[in-house]
């Protein structure tokens, strides 16, 4: 009995050795890269960095997610309002409304889509550091029933949609 416990009691031990010198390989491994420090910090974006980040910086941010979901070309206009992009040689428009209300409602989204229209544009992704109303539904539908591709994406989305890609390029960058 006592040979079959010190059996489990070495193996645990061998075990436990390997993993240790597993950790401490990538410990040095990343102490050793070039231009990356072990004290390397990244906070996680929320809610607030939204509110206080330049438009430019979101505009970046929205043109990677863009990027990500199969969008070639995003372009943000001069007035930093819009991104216009391209999918499957369809062009949409991204329209970016930064805190003009608290609530988005029918009355902001009918001149936005009519500017869309104007631009001969069915396609269209409205994105905002506000929130929609919560009787924006039947606008939408009306607008999707007159044949404009419509998708909306309020803040909480949008705050998600930013970390995640702050996440993957500090995972391309090779940081801790």
């Amino acid at each position: 009995m006592q040979i079959i416990t010190n059996f489990k009691f070495m193996f645990s031990f061998f075990i436990l050795c390997i993993v240790i010198n597993k950790v401490l390989s990538i410990v040095v491994f990343f102490i050793s890269k070039k231009n990356v420090t072990i004290t390397q910090s990244h906070s996680l974006f929320s809610r607030n960095d939204l509110k206080t980040s330049d438009t430019e910086d979101i505009l970046e941010h929205l043109c990677n997610v863009l990027e990500e979901w199969g969008y070639k070309n995003p372009t943000i206009s001069e007035n930093l309002e819009e991104i216009i992009c391209y999918k499957n040689n369809i062009a949409t428009v991204v329209y970016y409304l930064r805190d003009k209300e608290e609530v988005i409602g029918s009355e902001e989204l009918y001149p936005i889509v009519g500017k869309a229209r104007v631009k001969k544009i069915n396609n269209c992704i409205i994105v905002t550091t506000s929130y929609f109303d919560s009787n924006l539904n039947n606008g939408i539908k009306s607008i999707k029933k007159s044949g404009m591709d419509l998708k909306i994406i309020d803040c909480n989305e949008l705050t998600k949609l930013i970390r995640e890609n702050i996440e993957k390029q500090i995972l391309a960058e090779g940081a801790v």
